[in-house]
């Protein structure tokens, strides 16, 4: 058995057989984290006094395990992040005296702060299952903050929202260059990071992916001791560029860079279903946006479920007529092999008839 993962099911079965203190080292975690892994999942625990009670000879009641909601999760995965239970408090609220690297929405900022950095300054966290943030560090902060805010907002109205989703049949959609909001430079050969998972918020029975990018801009550039920076950061690094008495020039170039500007793209998570909308900030910040940017998606929801419908009933048909192909396929293969057992069947007969007729007229001679 994997240890590593547990279906809400097993888990289920296991929490009612076996006391947490004993079952919690079986998978590595303390008996209060295993609670709260019971408590995402939406596992019943035996309450306080259970296995005294039970130990005494008492008959106890199990109660049943509640059906699956749409978007809950159904397992968990050893790594995977839980949240806490004042998690619908706003990010403002929750990082009161507190440093930025506390986050209800991802519980900590400190995987994307202390991982990688692509040469462009766009953050690439060894984590994949975080939020889903492409920016950079000074942007990092107000990105989550705005994502918390989303989640908030549609919490307070009875969606869920889930980071890192785990759930079988959603993607997430890659960032390409975004209408050019997205550029990169020609000289930054890593890929864009990207997590593992999609974040998502689903509304009823239907999922829409959120992302939230930093946009880039063309900004002059010059290359100094081994990176390209901004012509008026270099200025300030070292102000004798360009000097005129010691005849000191550096090139400068034109390349795509951070803009410090944000971006939220909200997608389709389905295979079959191609949506995208994408809010952009400008003189006004998203963080002003966010009451628009969640009516406007719950609205977006039921057009996107009558686009699942028509693609969930196009593959029926698409599987439909595979199924009748491949069943002609393998009629006709089967065809083909009885065929060819006959005619080997006949050639076979033949060589014994040849064979017989030979013997025979060896006999006859004799």
């Amino acid at each position: 058995m994997d240890q590593d993962r547990v279906h809400r099911d097993t888990l289920y079965a296991e929490v009612w057989a076996t006391p947490m203190l004993s079952l919690a080292p079986k998978y590595g975690v303390s008996a209060v984290f295993l609670s709260r892994v019971c408590a995402r999942l939406n596992v019943p625990c035996p309450p306080r006094g259970y296995w005294a009670r039970k130990k005494s000879g008492q008959k106890l009641s199990i109660p049943p395990l509640p059906k699956l909601r749409v978007g809950h999760p159904a397992e968990w995965r050893k790594g995977d992040q839980l949240l806490r239970s004042n998690g619908t408090a706003p990010v403002d609220a929750a990082v009161k005296g507190r440093s930025d690297s506390r986050l209800m929405v991802m519980g900590s900022l400190e995987p994307f702060t202390s991982g990688r950095v692509a040469g462009d300054g766009y953050l690439k966290p060894m984590k994949r299952n975080l939020p889903d943030l492409v920016v950079t560090e000074p942007t990092l902060h107000r990105a989550a903050t705005i994502l918390q805010k989303i989640a908030t907002r549609f919490r307070d109205q009875k969606h869920r929202i889930s980071v890192a989703c785990g759930e079988t049949g959603f993607t997430r959609k890659a960032l390409t260059d975004e209408q050019g909001r997205l550029k990169r430079s020609i000289f930054e050969t890593n890929t864009i990071w990207s997590p593992g998972r999609p974040t998502v918020v689903f509304i009823g029975e239907v999922a829409i992916g959120l992302t939230i990018y930093e946009q880039t801009v063309e900004k002059e550039m010059v290359y100094i001791d081994g990176q390209s920076l901004p012509v008026h950061e270099a200025r300030i690094l070292n102000p004798g560029l360009w000097d005129r008495r010691t005849k000191t020039t550096y090139t400068k170039s034109v390349l795509p860079a951070p803009s410090g500007r944000l971006c939220l793209k909200a997608y389709s998570p389905y295979y079959r279903v191609e949506w995208a909308q994408t809010w952009t900030e400008d003189d006004l910040r998203l963080s002003k946006k966010i009451d628009e940017i969640v009516s406007l998606l719950i609205s977006a929801a039921s057009d996107l479920k009558v686009l699942l419908s028509e693609a969930n009933k196009k593959a029926e048909e698409e599987h439909e007529q595979w199924q009748v192909a491949r069943a002609i396929f393998q009629a006709e293969q089967q065809r083909l092999v009885i065929e060819k057992a006959r005619e080997d069947s006949l050639k076979s007969l033949l060589k014994i008839i040849d064979r017989w007729s030979e013997s025979r007229k060896v006999d006859d001679h004799l």
